[in-house]
């Protein structure tokens, strides 16, 4: 099976950007996943010394939890762009910036992780931004420099 980017135009090297719809199956499909990855990496949690300060104990766990969600996508961005989502759904992610090496560096990952999480904070205001703009670029698209393009399947 020959996986190949799908070229909006072959002679100036354009990818088709990926559309909103698409963005939403695979963080469905991810966000499945990663309900069971979670649910296995809770699993040592119990572990930490009782005597902790309350907040000290949630601040450890929130941190936990977001550095197992990073590690998580961040894995899959960086090696090889596509999350099993992503891949289930025709879709890769790749810098802006190169046009000869287009893998996500693990800096562009964790900036594209943090700008998400605020997109969701903000009611997914980030997302929805991407149906307003020709390159249909969400918040963490930009600030990351990376996008979302759609793969070929021959």
């Amino acid at each position: 099976m020959d996986l190949t980017l799908e070229k909006h135009d072959a002679s100036q090297n354009v990818f088709l950007p990926c559309p909103l719809w698409r963005r939403f199956g695979a963080i469905v499909y991810d966000t499945l996943l990663l309900i069971c990855i979670v649910f296995i990496a809770w699993q040592p949690v119990p572990l930490l010394p009782g005597d902790l300060p309350d907040p000290l104990s949630r601040a450890i766990r929130l941190g936990y939890l977001i550095s197992i969600c990073f590690v998580f996508f961040g894995w899959f961005w960086c090696h090889g762009g596509q999350t099993l989502g992503m891949k289930a759904w025709k879709i890769k992610l790749v810098t802006m910036s190169d046009s000869e090496n287009l893998s996500v560096k693990w800096k562009s990952a964790w900036m594209r992780f943090i700008m998400a999480m605020f997109s969701w904070l903000c009611l997914g205001v980030g997302y929805w931004s991407a149906l307003f703009n020709i390159e249909k670029l969400a918040w963490h698209d930009r600030f990351s420099a990376t996008r979302l393009i759609i793969i070929k399947r021959d």
